[in-house]
């Protein structure tokens, strides 16, 4: 009776420790899996953490890309010689007028010009620029272009890439069908490649050279000189130029005033000869009357 107690004993105390060691085998399976899944989490963090650092390096490390455009109204009193004097600035900073547009609107001259210079030469050239005149308005922007211009270059890279492929498989094609296939890729490729190149073209000619956008007015009328705006100096040679303009304006109109009465010279001198004779033939009448009496 003793013996089987011990032996019952025994047993529970096998199956006890046995249970024991299940559950902690459990219970290091269950947590293995979490401690994988934390460290894939720690990995990933890491990998999306370094993505981001060099993307921020690459960024970094490109060269900006500045796109500067200048919007400019000045008012001159002489528009052409003003003119003259802006394509002298230009050539001594390499610069060129791209277009120009002359006009006159309620009898007052005006100008638009597009200009092209060295964007080192800007800082330089506007101050002498805005010296020909009175400025009435000044815009300037200065646009980054960096991020549009070398994701522009990465694709035409990546497209160059695709043709040198499309070029290795056409060597390698068996069939003509194979061949029109690969040509029509090698087209569609080389005309994307085409598009992107002619936008870098673009933008590095936007970059280099800056644009001015100038618009020249005339005074809306003679300066009073109720305030010291205007110099002295340009308020004498606009009241010059004032008279200088009536007096060639008159002469002119007498010019075509003459032209219009020349068809009409034959019957005024035809009138002008009958009022003659009509007045000679009284004279003579009233000289016979008055010799009679």
């Amino acid at each position: 009776m003793r013996k089987l107690l011990l032996f019952t004993l025994a047993v529970l105390l096998l199956l006890t420790v046995s249970g024991c060691g299940s559950a902690t085998k459990n219970t290091n399976e269950s947590v293995t899996p979490s401690g994988q899944y934390a460290n894939q989490t720690a990995d990933m963090s890491t990998e999306q953490r370094e993505k981001t650092e060099a993307k921020e390096d690459r960024q970094s490390s490109m060269q900006k890309k500045i796109i500067t455009t200048v919007n400019l109204v000045l008012i001159v009193y002489d528009v052409d010689k003003t003119v003259i004097e802006i394509e002298n600035i230009l050539k001594k900073v390499d610069g060129y007028i791209q277009t120009a547009n002359l006009w006159h609107t309620n009898e007052q001259p005006r100008g638009s010009l597009v200009l092209r210079l060295s964007a080192e030469m800007i800082d330089e050239s506007l101050p002498r620029l805005e010296a020909l005149g009175q400025v009435e308005k000044k815009n300037i922007t200065r646009q980054d272009v960096a991020e549009e211009y070398y994701d522009a270059e990465a694709r035409k890279n990546n497209l160059k890439k695709q043709e040198e492929r499309y070029l290795e498989l056409l060597s390698k094609a068996n069939t003509v069908k194979d061949m029109l296939e690969i040509e029509n890729q090698l087209t569609r490729v080389r005309g994307e490649i085409e598009s992107f190149e002619a936008r870098l073209k673009l933008l590095n000619s936007q970059v280099d050279l800056a644009t001015i956008n100038l618009e020249l007015r005339s005074p809306q009328s003679l300066p009073t000189g109720e305030t010291l705006r205007e110099p002295f100096v340009q308020r004498l040679q606009a009241g010059w130029q004032r008279g200088v303009n009536g007096m060639s304006n008159l002469v002119q109109d007498l010019l075509v005033l003459a032209v219009i009465l020349v068809p009409y010279i034959p019957i005024l001198a035809l009138g002008g000869y009958l009022t003659y004779r009509l007045y000679k033939a009284r004279l003579a009448i009233k000289k016979s009357s008055d010799e009679k009496q």
